[in-house]
């Protein structure tokens, strides 16, 4: 009984904000996108396979921003320390960092996002380009592509910035949050194709009238 009640307590509808970030970017982990890229025909195209680990979610949070709190120094614990409650809500609220506006936006909208990555990712209005790393607008962000997409009950842009896993060919995401007044940009891309697998099982999501699947 002790465990269904900690069952419920962790997977409930009564969850706060940054753990029911954390049970979206569970689901995550069992989720792939694959997604083909032209930029142009007489070009090669491009792959990204795009995949969720735990060590992926303190920077997708923002939490390294909060540095005036104490968070796990091993980022592979974020999940860990969300679900049982030592980074909580009113934890973070502590960080003079979570609601200020100073990136142009706060972290607490970034866990916001969080919550939705999914259905970020799988929006309709959805484009990749090549990241340039633009020094105007005072970012570190190190990444190989910038996704623009917007979710279907918003109007609302967002940024996800991906880059090549250093142990594979896979990609992750290193930062993401909603449009601001900076605005970041790359080289042109065109979707040719993306799928998403879930499980194992593949859903075509898109596909370029002029991509016959050959790569």
């Amino acid at each position: 009984m002790q465990r269904c009640r900690a069952f419920l307590n962790i997977w409930g509808c009564n969850l706060g904000l940054i753990k029911q970030a954390a049970v979206a970017f569970i689901r995550l982990k069992a989720i792939e996108y694959r997604i083909i890229l032209s930029s142009g025909r007489d070009n090669p195209l491009e792959k990204i396979e795009l995949d969720f680990c735990d060590n992926d979610l303190f920077h997708i949070l923002g939490l390294q921003h909060l540095t005036d709190i104490d968070l796990p120094k091993k980022k592979v614990l974020t999940i860990e320390k969300i679900v049982d409650g030592s980074i909580s809500d009113e934890y973070v609220s502590l960080s003079e960092h979570y609601s200020n506006n100073l990136l142009g936006y706060n972290i607490k909208q970034r866990v916001e996002m969080v919550k939705r990555l999914e259905q970020c990712l799988d929006a309709d209005r959805f484009s990749v380009s090549v990241y340039k790393l633009q020094h105007d607008n005072h970012t570190v962000i190190i990444a190989d592509y910038l996704i623009t997409c917007s979710c279907k009950d918003s109007d609302t842009e967002y940024y996800i910035f991906i880059r090549k896993r250093r142990e594979c060919e896979k990609y992750g995401i290193v930062s993401c949050f909603p449009k601001s007044n900076a605005i970041y940009w790359g080289g042109k891309r065109y979707l040719m194709l993306k799928e998403k697998i879930v499980n194992g099982c593949v859903c075509e999501m898109f596909r370029h009238p002029t991509f016959d699947g050959s790569f």
